[in-house]
């Protein structure tokens, strides 16, 4: 009689996934890659932080003053100091006769101005604005300057007091703007009037 025998199967290893080691494995993974992906993520905002900055355009240093500085040389003034000319100085080719009798010089705000007292028979508009180009040519290095015309012809004698000055007629007068700081001094709170250099007026 033959005896039967009982077949031995091998028992397969088997895991519950619900283990607590499968469970432990499974949030260190889970840890491990948000690292991961948070390393990834500060490397790549930081090179296009790079980037951004390699192509941002550079600055670019404002050019230089093309204006032709109005002050003397020999004047004092601020080395970073940049005046502008107002109007050219040339000297017309005609100038009428005239004489100063009386200079000023006045210093306010930063502005040189000269205050003069011109003699001269001439009466027209046109003949003080040649006086008042010849004396923007001759003043060239103050700021501004401001001219009264006056003839003392008909007076027996000036000497430059206040007596003989209430004498002295008044014919018109010139403001002369050199620059914008001269503007300024000169009461032209909105900029020069025009950009000639000069205003000129001829009494009534």
């Amino acid at each position: 009689m033959r005896t039967a025998h009982a077949r031995v199967i091998p028992k397969i290893g088997y895991h519950n996934p619900l283990s607590p080691e499968r469970g432990e494995t499974a949030l260190y993974r889970t840890v491990a890659l948000m690292l991961t992906l948070s390393a990834v993520v500060s490397f790549s905002v930081g090179c296009a932080g790079e980037q951004v900055r390699a192509l941002r355009a550079p600055e670019v240093p404002t050019a230089p003053g093309i204006f032709e500085t109005a002050r003397a040389p020999d004047a004092a003034k601020a080395p970073d100091e940049v005046e502008l000319k107002i109007g050219n100085f040339r000297t017309p080719k005609r100038v009428p006769d005239y004489e100063i009798l009386e200079e000023r010089v006045e210093e306010r705000d930063g502005a040189r101005a000269v205050r003069l007292l011109i003699d001269t028979r001439s009466r027209e508009q046109e003949e003080f604005l040649l006086i008042a180009r010849d004396l923007k040519a001759r003043y060239s290095g103050y700021d501004a300057a401001s001219v009264e015309f006056t003839d003392t012809e008909d007076v027996l004698f000036y000497n430059g007091d206040a007596a003989t000055k209430d004498l002295l007629e008044y014919y018109g007068g010139a403001l002369i703007f050199n620059t914008y700081e001269g503007v300024d001094y000169l009461g032209y709170i909105y900029g020069p009037p025009n950009m000639d250099g000069y205003y000129v007026k001829a009494a009534d």
